[in-house]
């Protein structure tokens, strides 16, 4: 079975392979590495560990670096995408310039999301026609940022099968797992919403619903995602909306604790992407180190915990006649009546080798749902920019964002991203 990472010098693919490595239902495995060329020098170095790795694990795997993008795609039948168009000096100038207007400066949230995602939907979609011509029934999971704007570009324009993955659902499943102090196995949940922005509506233990008993309790006291830092007040939050947000959620609820410490990393430590970019450079000199033959306990600190898991789990069930039930981002259908059916929506899907079926979630909770829709309005509106290259749209789709304040902060980020990527977004007219 052959499976592409498109993205692959980044310092996540340890993560992904070392998953792939413990599943049988990949063998024999063959992985093809692609990233644009001044990715090369650290695709090598990875796909050097990926070899080691294999031969700890005495798996059998052919690990190739190919040199252009249909070389990778041809005869896989998985597409995961990871790349950062720009890569970390846009990250970090995503987060910078919206501190400059006084706006929270995050990847996947408000401006910086947005400048990701313009900078992104191009790249992805010429991605997609690749696998059109050369591999039509291959999947494409999607890791991308911000996956559930991505997603929604792949499944509005063009014929690729997608789905978008993220880490967060399975990282509050196993904060659940420690509040009831049982084994994760043991526990399921329910979420809806969007990537990001989505909320467990129940948990269950052993098939029972625990949720609303939990919150009682006080339960839900942590958060195990590793680049979002917690503030005080997320257990009232929990307590008045009778659901567990997702911890991005504290840039909407909190938004002036989390920009007080964005303004304080970016004048101290440095911002977020800088932090990382000092970080990628250590895991690099320890994915060249010829004696480490395993992912490194440095990665978790990456914040990509349960990446591989996630991964892994959703390409097997894809494999399989019975499958698995897991929160995903996928085309909503009928799922969530207060949101169009094309819409992408982070939801529980049942998934098995006959694709991807969103389960009814419902109608959005009253306490969360203008801002879901709000969200939704920004998300769809920023695909048809890019797709359009509308320069009108963009600024409309910051518009509907609660992050933005304003139709004088929504025309600055437009014209900063024009003046600093014209490169990736194209002329908008």
């Amino acid at each position: 079975m052959k499976i592409a990472i498109i993205g692959a010098g980044s310092s996540y693919t340890p993560e992904i392979i070392q998953g792939l490595l413990h599943s049988k239902t990949f063998a024999p495995l063959e992985v093809a590495f692609y990233d644009l060329p001044e990715g090369r020098g650290r695709v090598e170095t990875i796909c050097g560990l990926a070899g080691r790795m294999a031969n700890k694990e005495g798996v059998t795997a052919k690990f190739t670096i190919a040199d252009t993008l249909p070389e990778a795609l041809a005869g896989c039948r998985f597409v995961v995408s990871q790349f950062r168009v720009g890569l970390m000096q846009a990250r970090i100038h995503d987060e910078r310039m919206p501190l400059a207007l006084g706006l929270l400066g995050q990847e996947t949230t408000g401006a910086g999301g947005f400048c990701k995602a313009m900078r992104t939907i191009p790249a992805t979609l010429n991605l997609a026609r690749q696998m059109e011509q050369t591999c039509p029934d291959a999947w494409l999971i999607n890791f991308t940022n911000p996956s559930g704007i991505i997603t929604e570009a792949v499944l509005r324009h063009s014929s690729v099968r997608c789905v978008g993955l993220c880490n967060v659902p399975y990282n509050m499943r196993i904060d659940a797992a420690h509040a009831l102090d049982v084994p994760v196995e043991r526990v399921a949940i329910k979420m809806t919403g969007l990537n990001h922005l989505s909320y467990i509506t129940e948990v269950l233990l052993d098939g029972e619903p625990m949720l609303q008993t939990m919150i009682d309790r006080g339960l839900f006291t942590s958060q195990l995602v590793k680049n979002i830092p917690s503030v005080e007040g997320v257990q009232d939050l929990i307590a008045l909306l009778r659901l567990v947000p997702s911890p991005y959620l504290q840039y909407y609820y909190f938004e002036q604790e989390m920009l007080r410490r964005e303004r304080e990393d970016a004048e101290g430590p440095g911002t977020r992407g800088e932090q990382i970019e000092a970080m990628q450079n250590e895991l690099f000199s320890l994915y060249a180190d010829p004696t480490l033959c395993e992912k490194p306990k440095q990665l978790e600190m990456r914040g990509g915990a349960y990446y591989s898991t996630v991964a892994t789990l959703l390409m097997e069930a894809l494999c399989s006649p019975q499958g698995l039930e897991m929160p995903l981002c996928c085309r909503n259908g009928s799922a969530i009546p207060d949101l169009e059916p094309d819409a992408v929506v982070e939801i529980n899907a049942l998934v098995n080798r006959n694709g991807v079926q969103p389960l009814a979630a419902g109608p959005l909770p009253a306490a969360v749902r203008g801002l879901i829709q709000s969200v939704k309005a920004y998300e769809s509106r920023t695909v048809e920019a890019s797709v359009n290259h509308s320069r009108t749209m963009a600024v409309e789709a910051l518009m509907h964002h609660p992050l933005i304040h304003g139709y004088g902060n929504a025309v600055a980020i437009v014209d900063d991203l024009c003046k600093t990527f014209p490169q990736f977004v194209g002329e908008l007219r």
